[in-house]
């Protein structure tokens, strides 16, 4: 085995971690911790939570950890899961009692509001540096919005995915409140950079639930087998049922529910069914879940919680995964569990191939025929998600934070055409142009309007060397400038003769001949002309040297090469004698064509044998 750098040299090691912390604290300012809030509100969110937690934990030189618990966490009938947090050795700051009961949708609005109404209290006594928000639940959306009102930072975990309900638009708000962002893929990174978030506050880290999940080796997975599901059962010999009502089509999924039952009994398989989230529709699954007997029938096993431990350990040895949870088709897929996705919950989220979706179950037989395709399957381990070295990235992005940095959050927004809104000096001001004339003896600049008047001009003689020339056009044109603002003349310059729809130049980019070319494809016409004359030129440059060296072939090269063959051809078919119209024309597809052509030539020549 490796030694780690402070077995090898333990001073050294502590000597350069006292260093990093001096680093950190110096740049986040007062020499202090940076003092970081985790709010959970579900048993869902604190297992994507908690390693972070635990991060923190470990490292009190450069973090202090408040913990608030609100939401399902504190209600009994969702298992009371704020135990697991206290089992895990963290000291809960604050508990909210923020849920309002009735599982409808009315309850969730309120729920919200009742979190909105409680949480300033908290935040004003704890002062937390940043907030870390986890997902896209509507009591994460309560913490956010608070935080934000309150000027405190935002961290959030998992932005950018997809999941096709109003899950969606619940975590994209928070995303708009967030100051910084820890996503899972690929894709989540895009979608947040597509949302116009600063790139610079993305830190691309993977699932913090993958770094347990990857590491997860028990082996008395049996024993957890028996204890949740009876002493005779095998493994990948049972099912594991995880199904949450789809707030925007309760109906339908309460439907899909009843079939998935009904499905569930028909394979019969030893299953362990776990109670529904908080949200609208899940007290009439629980009603489902009692008029068919589930809780006392036989072959099931209907639980409020699992540890997550536990857990992780249930659904990797089953036969089978069966729901709409989240869980079953990002963390399931570390194990390569066979997964059936039901409804529309998860739609666009990124899965594996275990994963087998029922889009639209109108009978209990479509499910049924995805159980008897999908039970004990293995498929390959899936890392989609993850790698398993969250948590150590996370970390190292919090220290990055700059305290000092201000705390309005930019957004990178696409460039868009000027708006010239409707404005006395705009009204006043005349449009003009500066134009420039590089005379023989003199060099001439003027300020002319858009009606063709010389508002202004300048004359200066034209010096001999070409460094002069240019200095003197550059600084008549700076004086023009200047002299214009004064004038109320507002200079549009040459680009703007080049722009038409669908085209745009950044101010620090110069003209060249990329943006003629994509001008004339766009219609502009004085770029087309441009064109047109320039090729002319080529055609009878070229016909010339027809008529001096008869070559057989012409090869054009360079970026307008394609623009230009077929004037050229036409100009040595009008211009050329009879006796060369004949010859070849093609563009060059040789990368730097006139360079390797001047090698060559000296290639040859160097090389030639002499008799």
């Amino acid at each position: 085995m490796i030694p780690s750098p402070g077995q090898r040299c333990p001073e050294l090691y502590f000597k350069n971690l006292s260093k990093q912390k001096k680093q950190v604290m110096e740049k986040n300012g007062n020499n202090r911790k940076l003092r970081v809030c985790v709010a959970t509100c579900n048993r869902a969110d604190y297992s994507k939570l908690a390693p972070i937690m635990f991060g923190i934990k470990m490292e009190p030189e450069f973090f202090e950890l408040d913990v608030v618990v609100l939401g399902s966490h504190l209600i009994d009938d969702y298992g009371n899961t704020y135990r697991m947090i206290e089992q895990d050795d963290f000291d809960i700051n604050t508990r909210l009692h923020t849920i309002v009961r009735g599982e409808d949708e009315a309850a969730m609005v309120e729920s919200v509001g009742l979190a909105l109404v409680k949480l300033p209290d908290v935040l004003n006594r704890l002062k937390p540096d940043i907030m870390i928000v986890h997902g896209d639940r509507f009591d994460a959306l309560a913490l956010a919005t608070s935080a934000a009102l309150m000027n405190i930072r935002i961290l959030h975990i998992e932005g950018g995915e997809v999941s096709g309900t109003i899950d969606d638009s619940i975590r994209h708000a928070i995303t708009k409140l967030a100051h910084y962002h820890v996503c899972c893929t690929r894709s989540a990174e895009q979608h947040l950079i597509s949302m116009c978030e600063d790139h610079d506050r993305i830190l691309l880290a993977g699932c913090p639930s993958y770094d347990k999940l990857l590491s997860a080796k028990n082996k008395d997975y049996m024993s957890i087998i028996r204890m949740w599901l009876g002493d005779d059962v095998k493994s990948k010999d049972y099912i594991v049922a995880l199904q949450h009502p789809v707030t925007t089509d309760i109906k339908h999924s309460i439907k899909m529910f009843e079939l998935t039952l009904d499905a569930l009994i028909s394979f019969n398989k030893r299953t362990l069914v776990l109670f529904p989230n908080i949200d609208a529709g899940s007290k009439e699954m629980v009603r489902v879940m009692r008029k068919k007997g589930i809780e006392h029938h036989p072959n099931f096993r209907a639980v409020k919680h699992v540890p997550f431990d536990q857990f992780i350990q249930l659904v990797a040895h089953a036969g089978c995964m069966i729901g709409n949870s989240s869980c079953g088709v990002r963390e399931v897929g570390a194990f390569g569990t066979p997964v059936i996705n039901l409804g529309t919950r998860q739609i666009g989220r990124e899965t594996g191939e275990n994963v087998l979706h029922v889009r639209d179950a109108d009978t209990q037989d479509k499910i049924l025929q995805a159980l008897h395709l999908q039970f004990g399957k293995q498929y390959p381990c899936s890392k989609i998600y993850g790698d398993g070295n969250a948590v150590p990235r996370i970390l190292k992005f919090l220290k990055s934070i700059d305290l000092q940095e201000p705390l309005q959050k930019k957004f990178c927004f696409p460039p868009v055409k000027e708006n010239i809104s409707q404005d006395i000096d705009h009204i006043l001001e005349t449009l003009s142009a500066l134009a420039v004339d590089l005379g023989g003896t003199n060099l001439r600049v003027a300020i002319v309007s858009m009606k063709g008047e010389i508002v202004k001009k300048y004359t200066q003689f034209n010096p001999k060397t070409y460094e002069e020339r240019i200095n003197l056009i550059l600084q008549m044109c700076v004086e023009a400038a200047a002299e214009a603002v004064k004038l109320n003349c507002r200079i549009l310059g040459v680009e703007d003769l080049l722009l038409v729809e669908g085209m745009s130049v950044p101010k620090d980019e110069a003209v060249s001949a990329v943006h003629l070319i994509q001008a004339a494809k766009l219609g502009n016409v004085k770029a087309q002309s441009i064109l047109r004359t320039a090729g002319t030129a080529l055609g009878l440059g070229v016909v010339n040297i027809l008529h001096t060296i008869n070559p057989s072939l012409v090869i054009l090269s360079g970026v307008l090469a394609s623009h230009y063959i077929h004037i050229v051809k036409d100009v040595i078919r009008q211009q050329a004698l009879s006796s060369v119209q004949d010859v070849d024309v093609v563009v060059s597809d040789l990368v730097d064509p006139a360079l390797l052509g001047a090698a060559s030539m000296v290639l040859d020549y160097t090389t030639r044998r002499i008799c």
